[in-house]
């Protein structure tokens, strides 16, 4: 599977060897604070669950539905998925990139690639995302995309012991 972005980034499935990468990038702290889902300190462990995941996902769906996000030399930066896939119906999408590369247009590109490919193949007539409040970039990478902001989650999220405002974002066809 290879997905291209642009000439200089793409989309692959992930691969055993990105796990020396991955754990370099997601052990900077402020990826941690900007996203969800991943935990800090990121370790070899959480690579390798997390790489079950995705092949369990690819088996479930008969195709990946997480990509690894590379430079034109092949070099992982990144990733982008989807969670929740109905096919026919809706998913929830979720990304990162490591932190050399943000402010660089890369994300907004990933996203509207991976999206396009989403609503084409899955037939979704809705995908979601969700954001800290305090993640500008992100909802900035949503909006350029032509997501809607739906919702304030007020206390939606407890991470590191406090609650966090989110929002709700989503683009429907």
């Amino acid at each position: 599977m290879h997905f291209l972005v642009n000439d200089q980034i793409h989309l692959t499935e992930f691969r055993p060897s990105d796990k020396a990468a991955c754990v370099q990038h997601l052990g900077d702290r402020e990826i941690y604070d900007r996203t969800i889902r991943i935990p800090y300190p990121y370790t070899e462990a959480d690579f390798d669950n997390w790489l079950e995941i995705t092949v369990k996902a690819t088996e479930q769906h008969g195709e990946p539905i997480h990509f690894a996000i590379r430079t034109s030399d092949d070099s992982f930066i990144g990733g982008c998925g989807f969670d929740e896939l109905t096919k026919g119906h809706h998913a929830e999408i979720g990304y990162w990139l490591a932190k050399p590369h943000w402010g660089q247009g890369i994300m907004s590109a990933v996203v509207s690639r991976a999206c396009q490919h989403a609503l084409a193949s899955w037939k979704l007539v809705r995908i979601t995302a969700h954001v800290f409040e305090s993640n500008s970039a992100s909802a900035g990478v949503l909006e350029k995309n032509g997501f809607v902001c739906e919702g304030h989650l007020r206390k939606h999220y407890l991470k590191d012991g406090r609650f966090i405002d989110g929002k709700l974002y989503a683009l429907v066809r």
